[in-house]
């Protein structure tokens, strides 16, 4: 192949002797590349070719100095992996339940029908139900999670978890945390037995510690200072082995019982081994929300303020006020009703990509009210033309992580509410090195 490259050169560079004079000076052109060859069956001799001309000279100064004909190395040809990005911008709401029953009834319990509800909405919502431990690990830097996401824990350990919320849960495909404590578990009556716990466990279910008494961590009860250190000890201690002995993997986030701490509390809990301490804060988890003090949203009975809250985005409407459109919604003659380009679950090979989404078949729509946003970019400013209805958006740079989400919002009339689309689709990083065909 070299010695093609070569010659090509040669017989292509103007002023040139003819091809009968190149051919002669071709073996010490070949020998100042670095070329070994045979010698030509017209020179069984081996003579050497008469001196080069200062044009060729030249031409071999410019060989040896050019990295044109060096071999290419392994590392070379092999693609570079990008280096992974981790997404700081993530945010993520944590639900927080205790007690379920057919019907509600006091703060602490919700009614059955009312979990179904909310879970619902969340499920066609398209906001992402992920563990806590996608958190925990995230904010150790070994993974990314979505740019918007939800977290369902529950406290206490009742029976209610596992016979109203748990079959919900299940069907929804959402994972959960369970806080246990230890005087509260397996002693008949309402609580978790573990049994139950386990069951749950295979589908998605975490679980904590809720301390070994649920006494109020602060509350010394005549004790000293000392006795009091050594008391809060106990609790974080004491509780975190008995679920790691009872479960058979670790226990590694603690609520505190009335959500009641101070910061040498959270410390301690994470010098006892948690990686996270959770509070009943209602404040959103971001990356840098301190690991012993997560902030969630308390559930109350038939009210759904926190609930609206938690799952209310950078000022996006919640779950219960927005209308969300399913992605493979049609229209009444059956055809997609919302365009998307890339579609939804698409794997790309461009990492520029253009999104495009074709609005024609929804009806009107309120031009001024058309919203995109994309994840790790927040709201971009896309163009939207109102008498072909597109919106159309070229990403300023190359995406770096291989999952991208985009929600795309907008109004049907004023005073209407939002619709809001929400889908996701892969970039391939290796093959976007590949060379194209």
């Amino acid at each position: 192949m070299r010695y093609f490259t070569l010659l090509l050169s040669l017989v292509l560079l103007p002023g040139l002797p003819a091809c009968k004079r190149i051919e002669s000076k071709l073996d010490r052109l070949a020998e100042a590349a670095g070329i070994t060859q045979e010698p030509s069956p017209d020179d069984p001799s081996g003579v050497s070719a008469p001196p080069l001309t200062p044009e060729e000279e030249a031409m071999e100064k410019r060989l040896k100095d050019s990295a044109v004909f060096e071999a290419a190395r392994e590392e070379d040809l092999a693609p570079k992996a990008e280096p992974f990005e981790l997404n700081k911008s993530a945010v993520v709401s944590i639900l927080g339940y205790h007690d379920f029953r057919e019907r509600g009834g006091s703060p602490m319990i919700i009614a059955a029908s009312k979990f179904r509800e909310q879970m619902k909405a969340i499920k066609e919502s398209g906001i992402p139900v992920i563990p806590l431990s996608d958190v925990i690990a995230w904010r150790k830097g070994l993974k990314n999670i979505p740019e918007e996401s939800l977290v369902i824990t529950m406290d206490d350990g009742w029976v209610g978890v596992y016979t109203y919320a748990f079959p919900v849960l299940k069907e929804y495909g959402f994972p959960f945390t369970v806080y246990v404590y230890k005087k509260y578990v397996n002693i008949g009556g309402r609580s978790l037995n573990w049994e139950q716990i386990k069951e749950m466990m295979k589908y998605g279910c975490e679980i904590g510690s809720h301390s070994v008494s649920h006494e109020s961590l602060r509350n010394k009860k005549g004790r000293s200072d000392e006795e009091h250190l050594q008391w809060v000890l106990g609790e974080l201690k004491d509780s975190k082995e008995f679920v790691e002995k009872n479960t058979g993997v670790p226990c590694t986030s603690f609520a505190y019982p009335f959500g009641v701490f101070d910061d040498s509390m959270a410390e301690m809990g994470l010098q006892v081994g948690y990686e996270s301490l959770v509070t009943v804060n209602s404040q959103k988890v971001n990356w840098d929300t301190p690991l012993g003090k997560i902030g969630r949203f308390i559930i109350h009975g038939e009210s759904d303020a926190n609930f609206r809250l938690a799952t209310s985005f950078r000022g996006r409407g919640d779950v219960t006020s927005n209308h969300f459109l399913k992605t493979d919604a049609k229209d009444s003659e059956g055809r997609q009703l919302v365009e998307m380009s890339p579609a939804p679950g698409e794997v790309i090979k461009e990492r520029r990509p253009e999104i495009r989404v074709n609005l024609q078949r929804v009806g009107t729509v309120v031009p001024e009210t058309v919203r995109l946003r994309i994840a790790g970019l927040g709201t971009v400013p896309a163009s939207y033309d109102p008498q072909s209805m597109q919106v159309s958006y070229l990403l300023p740079y190359r995406l770096r992580r291989q999952d991208c989400a985009v929600t795309l919002s907008f109004k049907r009339a004023a005073g209407e509410p939002d619709e809001v689309i929400t889908w996701r689709f892969k970039v391939d990083l290796e093959a976007s090195y590949l060379p194209q065909s």
